[in-house]
């Protein structure tokens, strides 16, 4: 019996060794910007824990199937992990580590930030870097362009310095007020996306740069309204894009979607909401839009967002209701059609 138990042991160690060996390479190919090959290393590892009792196991498994990209399966351990109570703090920052990896994977940038409270204050200098590299990502989610450039400049992974200037160039977009401002921007972009890994973001950036730049061939105040769009929805420029539902609104003042463009900029540019207020009051009291930001939600509106598809050759939008600042019981709405994310 002694012998039986003795070799179960060895087996149990073994399997263990075997573990922590997959996830030593793992981090090694991560440092060396392999990522797929670090990603199937910690898949071997998580398999080869999760046939070994114990706590130590137990973290690593969780730790291995959240670095593999497995965060579906993490659940049930993770739990188990956590009502172990462990003693050892680094293997509670593993756990906190791994659960702010994938609540990250499923856009939960809020609850990624707070399970990394600990991590990112570790005495491991390793897990500390590993923390501000999945916090810069986590305040990217965020639009908190600045926080990501000095989370970044603190992690150690291979494409964070990258990263940092991709969030770099967001901040400044963010800050844009016109079109001269993102010719700079793209530039840098550009070199990046050439010399640093990390910069995929750079090259749909460019375009989306490209894109609000060029004055529309045919300067209606639809097509305007729709690179405005662009421009909040997509680029998130919203000083520029607020800028640019101004220039809508004016190059047409006749046209239809002109208070639609005011509505927008309104609530971009809140320093002058009282002078749109009181414009759209006056010249466009009897337009749809002006009368849905007052609560007065109508067919007209439903046929003015549809006219608007037409024009810019999208699909219908009988489904969009007034825009947002409307006082209505039904559920508040964006002003119209987002522009459409280029890719």
């Amino acid at each position: 019996m002694l012998l039986v138990l003795g070799l179960a042991g060895c087996a149990s160690s073994n399997t263990m060794w075997n573990a922590e060996q997959r996830a030593q390479d793992a981090r090694r190919l991560e440092q060396q910007g392999q990522a797929s090959d670090a990603r199937a290393q910690w898949a071997l590892a998580a398999s080869k824990a999760a046939k070994v009792g114990g706590e130590k196991a137990l973290v690593l498994r969780v730790e291995a199937l959240a670095r593999s990209g497995a965060c579906q399966d993490i659940a049930e351990p993770l739990a188990a992990a956590r009502a172990s109570g462990p003693t050892d703090r680094g293997m509670r920052e593993r756990l906190d580590l791994a659960d702010a990896e994938c609540a990250l994977a499923i856009g939960d940038a809020g609850g990624a930030q707070a399970a990394l409270e600990s991590p990112l204050e570790s005495a491991n200098a390793d897990r500390r870097a590993r923390a501000e590299y999945v916090a810069g990502r986590a305040a990217m989610v965020r639009q908190e362009y600045e926080a990501a450039v000095g989370h970044f400049k603190r992690a150690r992974e291979p494409d964070a310095a990258g990263r940092a200037i991709i969030a770099g160039q967001r901040a400044l977009i963010a800050r844009a007020t016109e079109r001269g401002d993102l010719t700079p921007i793209a530039t840098e972009l550009s070199r990046a996306l050439r010399t640093r890994t990390g910069t995929d973001e750079a090259g749909p950036l460019v375009d989306l740069i490209t894109a609000v730049q060029t004055v529309p061939t045919t300067p209606s105040a639809g097509a305007r309204l729709h690179v405005a769009e662009l421009a909040r929805d997509s680029l998130y420029a919203p000083l520029l894009a607020g800028t640019l539902f101004l220039e809508a609104a004016a190059s047409d003042t006749a046209s239809l979607f002109a208070p639609k463009a005011l509505i927008a900029a309104m609530a971009l540019l809140p320093d002058q909401r009282d002078s749109i207020v009181a414009l759209l009051d006056t010249r466009y009291a009897s337009s749809p839009y002006a009368r849905a930001l007052h609560g007065e939600v109508s067919v007209a509106y439903t046929a003015a967002e549809d006219s608007l598809a037409r024009e810019l050759g999208m699909q219908g939008l009988s489904q969009h209701a007034a825009p947002a600042g409307t006082r209505t019981d039904s559920p508040p709405r964006v002003t119209g059609p987002r522009g459409p994310k280029l890719p």
